[in-house]
Protein backbone atom coordinates (compact mmCIF):
# COMPACT_ATOMS: atom_id res chain seq x y z
CA UNK A 1 0.00 0.00 0.00
CA UNK A 2 1.09 3.33 -0.76
CA UNK A 3 0.01 7.14 0.35
CA UNK A 4 -0.88 9.36 -2.77
CA UNK A 5 -0.13 13.16 -1.84
CA UNK A 6 -2.00 14.74 -4.05
CA UNK A 7 -4.93 16.66 -3.05
CA UNK A 8 -4.22 15.62 0.64
CA UNK A 9 -4.00 18.62 3.35
CA UNK A 10 -1.03 18.54 5.63
CA UNK A 11 -0.25 20.46 8.46
CA UNK A 12 3.76 20.65 9.45
CA UNK A 13 4.48 21.94 12.53
CA UNK A 14 8.29 22.64 12.54
CA UNK A 15 8.27 23.76 9.21
CA UNK A 16 10.58 26.54 8.75
CA UNK A 17 13.61 24.77 8.50
CA UNK A 18 15.21 21.06 8.39
CA UNK A 19 13.21 17.58 8.60
CA UNK A 20 9.82 19.86 8.45
CA UNK A 21 10.90 22.20 5.74
CA UNK A 22 12.17 19.38 3.54
CA UNK A 23 8.68 17.25 4.10
CA UNK A 24 6.99 19.91 3.10
CA UNK A 25 8.76 20.61 -0.07
CA UNK A 26 8.00 17.15 -0.60
CA UNK A 27 4.61 17.19 0.13
CA UNK A 28 4.48 19.67 -2.41
CA UNK A 29 6.00 17.87 -5.10
CA UNK A 30 3.50 15.02 -4.64
CA UNK A 31 0.45 17.61 -5.29
CA UNK A 32 -0.52 17.95 -1.33
CA UNK A 33 -1.50 21.79 0.08
CA UNK A 34 0.50 22.07 3.08
CA UNK A 35 0.06 23.95 5.74
CA UNK A 36 3.08 25.32 7.31
CA UNK A 37 3.77 26.34 10.75
CA UNK A 38 6.60 27.68 12.92
CA UNK A 39 8.00 30.59 14.90
CA UNK A 40 10.06 32.46 12.06
CA UNK A 41 7.36 33.94 10.05
CA UNK A 42 10.50 34.73 7.24
CA UNK A 43 11.52 31.39 6.94
CA UNK A 44 8.33 29.73 6.14
CA UNK A 45 7.61 32.50 3.47
CA UNK A 46 10.37 31.43 1.73
CA UNK A 47 9.71 27.45 2.53
CA UNK A 48 6.10 28.11 0.68
CA UNK A 49 7.75 29.48 -2.25
CA UNK A 50 9.52 26.25 -2.70
CA UNK A 51 6.34 24.15 -1.75
CA UNK A 52 5.24 26.21 -4.70
CA UNK A 53 8.20 25.64 -7.37
CA UNK A 54 8.01 22.13 -6.26
CA UNK A 55 4.05 22.17 -7.71
CA UNK A 56 2.16 22.61 -4.50
CA UNK A 57 0.62 24.85 -2.72
CA UNK A 58 0.24 26.16 0.93
CA UNK A 59 -0.35 28.47 3.84
CA UNK A 60 1.62 29.52 6.64
CA UNK A 61 1.02 30.75 10.10
CA UNK A 62 3.76 31.54 12.95
CA UNK A 63 3.19 29.46 16.34
CA UNK A 64 5.08 29.18 18.88
CA UNK A 65 4.27 25.23 20.87
CA UNK A 66 5.78 27.06 24.20
CA UNK A 67 2.70 29.26 24.58
CA UNK A 68 0.75 26.36 25.21
CA UNK A 69 -2.99 28.36 25.57
CA UNK A 70 -2.22 29.81 22.35
CA UNK A 71 -2.71 25.87 20.42
CA UNK A 72 -6.33 25.56 20.73
CA UNK A 73 -6.77 28.54 18.73
CA UNK A 74 -4.65 28.18 16.48
CA UNK A 75 -5.71 24.39 15.67
CA UNK A 76 -9.54 26.41 15.07
CA UNK A 77 -7.59 28.45 12.61
CA UNK A 78 -6.18 26.12 10.73
CA UNK A 79 -9.21 24.05 10.29
CA UNK A 80 -11.00 26.94 8.81
CA UNK A 81 -8.54 28.46 6.99
CA UNK A 82 -6.76 25.07 4.63
CA UNK A 83 -10.01 23.24 4.82
CA UNK A 84 -10.30 19.92 6.80
CA UNK A 85 -6.92 18.50 7.85
CA UNK A 86 -6.68 15.12 6.69
CA UNK A 87 -2.83 14.78 8.47
CA UNK A 88 -1.02 16.65 11.09
CA UNK A 89 2.76 15.99 11.40
CA UNK A 90 4.00 17.38 14.45
CA UNK A 91 7.49 17.45 13.69
CA UNK A 92 8.27 20.60 15.78
CA UNK A 93 11.20 20.55 18.68
CA UNK A 94 14.32 22.34 19.76
CA UNK A 95 16.80 20.25 21.68
CA UNK A 96 18.01 21.06 24.77
CA UNK A 97 21.53 19.94 25.17
CA UNK A 98 22.25 20.15 28.72
CA UNK A 99 23.81 17.91 31.53
CA UNK A 100 22.04 16.63 33.70
CA UNK A 101 24.29 18.05 36.57
CA UNK A 102 23.60 21.84 34.62
CA UNK A 103 19.64 21.36 34.49
CA UNK A 104 17.40 23.90 35.12
CA UNK A 105 13.60 23.91 36.48
CA UNK A 106 12.82 26.36 34.17
CA UNK A 107 14.84 24.81 31.36
CA UNK A 108 13.05 21.45 31.46
CA UNK A 109 9.61 23.13 31.73
CA UNK A 110 10.24 24.63 28.38
CA UNK A 111 11.93 21.75 26.98
CA UNK A 112 9.45 20.03 28.03
CA UNK A 113 6.25 22.42 26.73
CA UNK A 114 8.20 22.78 23.34
CA UNK A 115 8.96 18.92 22.47
CA UNK A 116 5.73 17.25 24.28
CA UNK A 117 3.09 19.37 25.61
CA UNK A 118 2.22 21.73 22.55
CA UNK A 119 2.21 18.77 20.00
CA UNK A 120 0.36 16.66 22.18
CA UNK A 121 -2.41 19.56 23.25
CA UNK A 122 -2.74 20.15 19.08
CA UNK A 123 -3.40 16.58 18.74
CA UNK A 124 -6.05 16.83 21.06
CA UNK A 125 -7.27 20.05 19.58
CA UNK A 126 -7.34 18.77 15.96
CA UNK A 127 -8.87 15.13 17.30
CA UNK A 128 -12.59 16.37 16.88
CA UNK A 129 -12.72 17.91 13.78
CA UNK A 130 -10.86 14.35 12.27
CA UNK A 131 -13.35 12.44 14.48
CA UNK A 132 -16.26 13.65 13.29
CA UNK A 133 -15.05 13.35 9.43
CA UNK A 134 -14.00 9.67 10.64
CA UNK A 135 -10.55 10.45 8.90
CA UNK A 136 -7.83 11.73 9.41
CA UNK A 137 -3.82 10.96 10.63
CA UNK A 138 -1.65 12.49 13.32
CA UNK A 139 1.92 11.31 12.73
CA UNK A 140 4.20 12.71 15.85
CA UNK A 141 8.39 12.99 15.40
CA UNK A 142 10.26 11.27 17.96
CA UNK A 143 13.88 11.16 18.14
CA UNK A 144 16.54 8.23 18.42
CA UNK A 145 17.32 9.66 21.87
CA UNK A 146 14.53 7.63 23.20
CA UNK A 147 15.49 4.66 21.55
CA UNK A 148 19.66 5.11 21.99
CA UNK A 149 20.80 7.08 24.69
CA UNK A 150 20.24 10.54 26.24
CA UNK A 151 23.91 12.19 26.37
CA UNK A 152 23.46 15.41 27.53
CA UNK A 153 19.49 15.40 26.42
CA UNK A 154 17.71 13.73 29.22
CA UNK A 155 15.40 16.59 29.19
CA UNK A 156 14.64 16.34 25.67
CA UNK A 157 14.91 12.49 25.57
CA UNK A 158 12.08 12.63 28.07
CA UNK A 159 10.11 15.10 26.73
CA UNK A 160 9.78 13.07 23.21
CA UNK A 161 9.73 9.66 25.22
CA UNK A 162 6.67 11.46 26.62
CA UNK A 163 5.34 12.16 22.96
CA UNK A 164 6.13 8.03 22.29
CA UNK A 165 3.91 6.99 24.63
CA UNK A 166 1.16 9.49 24.15
CA UNK A 167 1.39 8.63 20.43
CA UNK A 168 0.20 5.11 21.78
CA UNK A 169 -2.55 6.04 23.85
CA UNK A 170 -3.67 7.70 20.69
CA UNK A 171 -2.87 4.61 18.63
CA UNK A 172 -5.06 2.34 21.07
CA UNK A 173 -7.96 4.60 21.63
CA UNK A 174 -8.67 5.42 18.08
CA UNK A 175 -8.66 1.89 16.96
CA UNK A 176 -11.70 1.35 15.03
CA UNK A 177 -12.33 4.40 14.06
CA UNK A 178 -10.96 6.42 10.71
CA UNK A 179 -8.06 8.03 12.26
CA UNK A 180 -5.04 6.35 12.52
CA UNK A 181 -1.86 8.11 14.81
CA UNK A 182 1.79 6.89 14.07
CA UNK A 183 5.09 7.73 15.86
CA UNK A 184 8.12 8.24 13.38
CA UNK A 185 11.55 8.31 14.23
CA UNK A 186 14.05 10.21 12.26
CA UNK A 187 18.07 9.60 13.47
CA UNK A 188 20.73 11.78 13.01
CA UNK A 189 19.84 14.52 9.92
CA UNK A 190 21.74 17.24 8.97
CA UNK A 191 19.69 20.15 10.25
CA UNK A 192 19.92 23.17 12.90
CA UNK A 193 19.74 20.73 15.46
CA UNK A 194 22.85 19.13 14.94
CA UNK A 195 25.44 22.19 15.17
CA UNK A 196 26.39 23.86 18.61
CA UNK A 197 23.88 26.33 19.93
CA UNK A 198 24.40 29.10 22.48
CA UNK A 199 22.67 28.08 25.71
CA UNK A 200 23.91 24.22 24.94
CA UNK A 201 26.13 22.00 25.89
CA UNK A 202 28.02 20.62 23.05
CA UNK A 203 26.50 17.59 21.31
CA UNK A 204 28.35 14.30 21.39
CA UNK A 205 31.15 14.72 17.94
CA UNK A 206 29.37 12.37 15.05
CA UNK A 207 31.47 11.79 11.80
CA UNK A 208 29.33 13.47 9.02
CA UNK A 209 28.99 10.28 7.08
CA UNK A 210 26.41 9.52 10.16
CA UNK A 211 23.72 12.46 9.27
CA UNK A 212 21.31 11.54 6.99
CA UNK A 213 20.06 13.67 4.38
CA UNK A 214 16.74 16.02 5.16
CA UNK A 215 14.85 15.14 2.45
CA UNK A 216 15.60 11.46 2.86
CA UNK A 217 13.82 11.70 6.16
CA UNK A 218 10.79 13.15 4.69
CA UNK A 219 10.52 10.89 2.51
CA UNK A 220 10.77 7.72 4.71
CA UNK A 221 8.26 9.63 6.81
CA UNK A 222 5.67 9.78 3.73
CA UNK A 223 6.43 6.46 3.10
CA UNK A 224 5.64 5.65 6.66
CA UNK A 225 1.81 6.99 5.64
CA UNK A 226 1.52 4.03 3.38
CA UNK A 227 1.19 1.54 5.74
CA UNK A 228 -1.07 1.02 9.14
CA UNK A 229 2.02 0.34 11.31
CA UNK A 230 2.45 2.11 14.38
CA UNK A 231 5.98 2.77 14.61
CA UNK A 232 8.18 3.76 11.79
CA UNK A 233 11.68 4.63 11.24
CA UNK A 234 13.73 6.87 9.04
CA UNK A 235 16.17 3.89 8.29
CA UNK A 236 16.22 0.21 9.12
CA UNK A 237 19.49 0.69 10.97
CA UNK A 238 17.93 2.72 12.86
CA UNK A 239 15.14 -0.09 13.30
CA UNK A 240 18.16 -2.57 14.40
CA UNK A 241 19.75 0.36 17.25
CA UNK A 242 16.25 0.98 18.91
CA UNK A 243 15.98 -3.32 19.06
CA UNK A 244 19.31 -3.92 20.32
CA UNK A 245 18.46 -1.67 23.13
CA UNK A 246 15.35 -3.12 24.28
CA UNK A 247 16.89 -6.25 23.94
CA UNK A 248 19.42 -5.86 26.57
CA UNK A 249 19.02 -1.71 27.67
CA UNK A 250 21.79 -2.47 30.40
CA UNK A 251 24.16 -4.20 28.21
CA UNK A 252 23.56 -1.61 25.76
CA UNK A 253 24.08 1.62 27.76
CA UNK A 254 27.22 -0.09 29.38
CA UNK A 255 28.14 -0.20 25.57
CA UNK A 256 27.55 2.85 24.89
CA UNK A 257 29.52 4.35 28.09
CA UNK A 258 32.77 2.28 27.03
CA UNK A 259 32.71 3.52 23.66
CA UNK A 260 32.21 7.38 24.93
CA UNK A 261 35.22 6.91 27.11
CA UNK A 262 32.95 7.47 30.07
CA UNK A 263 33.22 5.81 33.72
CA UNK A 264 30.99 2.80 34.04
CA UNK A 265 29.94 3.31 37.60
Amino acid sequence: MSWDPAGQRVLVTGASSGIGAALAVELGRGGAYVGLAARRGDRLEQVLGQVRDAGGDGCWWTLDLADLDSVAPFADRAWAEMGPIDVLVNNAGAPRRRSMKRLTPAELDETMAVNFTGSARLSLALLPYMLERDSGAIVNVSSMGTQSMAFRTGAYGAAKAALNLFTEGLYFDLAGTGVRAHLFTPGSTDTEFSTPKPGNDDPFPQPSDAFMDPVDVANALIAKLGNDDFEGFASPALKETAQAKRADPNAYLVEALQLMGLRTR
